[in-house]
């Protein structure tokens, strides 16, 4: 990807895409809530700590450090909320056509 200016919309959406990224796995990898708490505590603390770097060159060697910390960490199972797809009761029940099953005049 093409390096971004620093404090521009696109370079805004790619860093909160990574964070929500973070999040997301720290969530895979923790079983208990407060584990998780404590950790996505940690994680805001170093994107915060690295808010207003203003150098593109830097920005970007920090970006791609973390994209290659998200992919070393990827869960193998990642958790899928139930009802989303791949989720275990995704259309499970899945509603009837309104439309006749029998087409035809009875």
């Amino acid at each position: 990807m093409s390096s971004i200016l620093p404090f521009t919309e696109a370079n805004s959406k790619r860093v909160a895409g990574l964070f929500r990224q973070a999040l997301r796995t720290c969530f895979d990898h923790s079983v208990k809530f407060e584990v998780y708490r404590a950790e996505s505590l940690k994680i805001k603390k170093q994107f915060v700590a690295n808010q207003k770097i203003e150098d593109p060159e830097t920005l970007e060697k920090v970006i791609r450090a973390t994209e290659a910390k998200l992919a070393e960490w990827k869960h193998p199972d990642p958790y899928i909320p139930p009802c989303r797809p791949g989720g275990t009761k995704y259309q499970r029940n899945v509603v009837l056509p309104k439309e006749e099953i029998v087409p035809g005049d009875w």
